[in-house]
């Protein structure tokens, strides 16, 4: 057998594995090509910058708002109802009402 129509016979063995793309598939790969080559403009890189920063400042904020939330102020109150006394240098000094 010769190579020509070796060839020859495994082109039309493969012809059936082919994969013809339809006109959706050729337009998304075209679009997904032209997205990877732009360059990005000053407010997409900004955006960029700044969109995982304020959701780490939104992040602490809501930590710190649950937690402010979730504090006893019973504790705050009865420490407050009562004198607070200091003894320094012999003398005893009193912080209250």
């Amino acid at each position: 057998m010769s190579d020509d129509r070796f060839f020859e016979r495994l082109r039309a063995d493969a012809s059936g594995l082919r994969y013809e793309p339809d006109s959706v598939t050729l337009s998304r790969l075209a679009a997904k090509v032209r997205a990877r080559i732009a360059q990005p403009t000053v407010a997409q890189l900004l955006a960029l910058w700044f969109r995982p920063l304020a959701a780490s400042l939104a992040a602490i904020a809501l930590a710190a708002a649950i937690g402010l939330t979730t504090l006893q102020t019973d504790d705050l109150t009865d420490l407050s109802a009562e004198p607070i006394e200091i003894s320094m240098a012999g003398g005893d000094f009193s912080v209250g009402d």
